[in-house]
């Protein structure tokens, strides 16, 4: 899972710029080659390296200024570090793309959060992870006849860089970015200018958002994965996607900082401490170990938040002299306790929600094989956290 190397998946060959270019120079260079961020190289020494964004060269308020003005040393990642780990460096940076150098500190190439989600589009993780799962659901949003002044004032208020704008009919009508403010009201490229409308003496910041806001808007439904809306996020050059009901109503958001911090989540959420109790013989181990670490992946992206997990097998023999196997799974999430048991009988599950026990019995066919009592224990427990999940969202 992301696990090659970033610099295979980065941008090698590198658009850079010296310090001394104009600011308006390298505005054109980033809107020419659909850029949000810019590297540049020089100053004390031929390999130090810095970095400007698009949002703070369009405030400058003078376009022949220097770059130098602007730009910032930004954190670099080694070539050879595994693309999860870049992405949990740039999460902890707070940058949307990071400077790639080898071990000499030599530019070698640049990731962005774009280059993270095209690898994205085919990772499993991602295929497999509902929108309704990583979005946000507390949707702020304006209505399209709201003041541009106001928008900004909830989008600073709130931290956000992309805010949801309706009909009267709460309808999805289009979305609001940092962007779209930036160029059409800081450094627009048709002025807007007092009176848009002739005879009109209204301000900039106080015409409608629905001067400025794009249209139509790319969105997607709860059901859709993960990996489609990274494709989406690509392929459109945008970095949130409103998620609908099939009114058309805003349901939740999806940024790519989301997708980022997910996927740097997961990989903590999968190093959970699994202690098996027992013996597994030879020649069930390998089957057995995949059959483990398939379904372990299964539960913790179900649960989001695993502590540990703890297998315990016995084999036993029943009157006629045959073994069996009885085979136990516990699973401890932060607000409770699964286990679920494979045996001979059929498969019996318990649920323990904070102390108070529930025991459900699940008829079945005797499984007397080792690894359908493996099998019938993982699949108690991913089944019990579905059903919570279940009941959760029907709340």
């Amino acid at each position: 899972m992301f696990e090659e190397p970033v610099i295979e998946i980065c941008t090698r060959e590198v658009k850079t710029v010296t310090p001394d270019t104009s600011v308006g120079k390298a505005i054109g260079i980033m809107e020419q080659n659909s850029f949000h961020n810019l590297i540049v190289l020089g100053g004390n020494s031929d390999n130090e390296i810095h970095m400007v964004n698009i949002q703070d060269l369009l405030l400058a308020s003078n376009p022949e200024s220097p770059v130098d003005e602007f730009m910032f040393k930004p954190h670099c990642i080694h070539k050879d570090t595994p693309t999860i780990e870049a992405i949990g460096e740039m999460l902890g940076s707070g940058q949307r793309a990071a400077p790639i150098v080898d071990s000499d500190g030599k530019l070698v190439g640049i990731v962005t959060e774009y280059d993270v989600m095209r690898r994205g589009v085919h990772s499993f993780i991602l295929k497999d992870t509902k929108v309704e799962d990583v979005m946000t659901t507390e949707v702020v949003h304006v209505e399209e006849t709201a003041s541009i002044g106001k928008a900004r004032s909830i989008m600073r208020k709130n931290n956000l860089g992309h805010l949801v704008i309706v009909d009267e009919r709460n309808k999805l009508t289009g979305i609001l970015t940092e962007g779209d403010i930036l160029r059409r009201i800081y450094k627009p490229k048709q002025r807007m200018t007092t009176g848009e409308y002739k005879g009109e003496k209204v301000p900039r910041m106080g015409q409608p958002v629905s001067t400025i806001m794009s249209t139509p808007v790319i969105t997607a439904t709860p059901d859709a994965n993960l990996a489609e809306v990274a494709g989406l996020m690509c392929e459109h050059d945008i970095r949130a996607i409103p998620i609908v009901k099939k009114d058309q109503s805003p349901r939740g958001i999806v940024t790519m900082h989301d997708i980022m911090r997910y996927l740097s989540e997961f990989r903590e959420r999968r190093e959970v401490n699994i202690e098996i109790q027992g013996e597994i013989e030879a020649e069930y181990k390998d089957l057995a170990m995949r059959i483990i670490d398939t379904e372990v992946r299964k539960i913790v992206r179900l649960a989001r938040r695993v502590h540990w997990i703890k297998l315990a097998i016995k084999k036993e023999r029943d009157k006629g002299g045959v073994s069996y196997y009885r085979i136990g799974v516990h699973v401890k999430t932060p607000d409770k306790l699964y286990i679920g048991y494979g045996e001979p009988g059929g498969t019996q599950t318990l649920m323990a929600a904070r102390g108070a026990g529930e025991i459900e019995k699940r008829a079945d066919k005797r499984r007397w094989d080792f690894i359908a009592a493996l099998k019938d224990a993982l699949l108690s427990v991913r089944t019990q956290i579905e059903d919570d999940k279940d009941r959760y969202r029907r709340k």
